[in-house]
């Protein structure tokens, strides 16, 4: 990293990149991977996308935009083509084959859901014990409403209020997070 940080002029730039390799250098891995199933290649792939976002810096406005990701995962999915390109050169069948596949969204989709789960398991232990527990119960273990008020001796009334003060807060969290 510290070779891309010293092609770039002011410190505004510098940061922004390493902001951005450190938020998505193991989505856009992820992606290369899936698409070249060589992890030593994927990592190429994936310093070749870093290389290319030195040049294009200016095109970058939110670091944790939706747009961003996209565009990283456009450039980075081009650059994996690039090597398997380079790679099969005699079997163009097999590159129109991966070219084509749309199967790696999939597995994109996957990532990020797996992504937005950890965050949001994440921010349910840092909410206070009381919320906590009524949220792990109910959602991360899949107890009925009924059981989690007898396991923590409370009314279901009571419970359901704490699971919608709990879902609230986790709200919050979130919100605050996203911000």
């Amino acid at each position: 990293m510290i070779l891309f940080l010293a092609m770039l002029d002011t410190q505004e730039e510098k940061s922004k990149f390493a902001k951005l390799y450190e938020t998505y250098r193991y989505l856009l891995w992820y992606v290369a991977n899936d698409i070249l199933r060589d992890p030593d290649d994927a990592e190429d792939a994936v310093q070749e996308t870093y290389f290319a976002l030195t040049r294009h810096m200016d095109k970058i406005e939110d670091v944790d935009s939706t747009k961003t990701r996209n565009f990283l995962v456009t450039i980075v999915k081009s650059k994996a083509i690039d090597i398997l390109r380079k790679k099969t050169r005699g079997n163009l069948e097999y590159l129109e084959e991966i070219e084509a596949d749309e199967t790696w969204q999939d597995a994109l989709d996957a990532y990020i859901e797996c992504e937005q789960l950890n965050r949001i398991v994440t921010a349910i232990r840092s909410l206070d014990e009381n919320y906590r527990v009524v949220l792990e119960y109910r959602f991360l273990h899949g107890l009925s409403e009924k059981e989690t008020a007898s396991i923590l001796g409370l009314t279901e009334k009571n419970l359901s209020v704490r699971t919608s003060r709990a879902r609230k807060k986790l709200k919050e969290l979130l919100e605050q997070e996203v911000v």
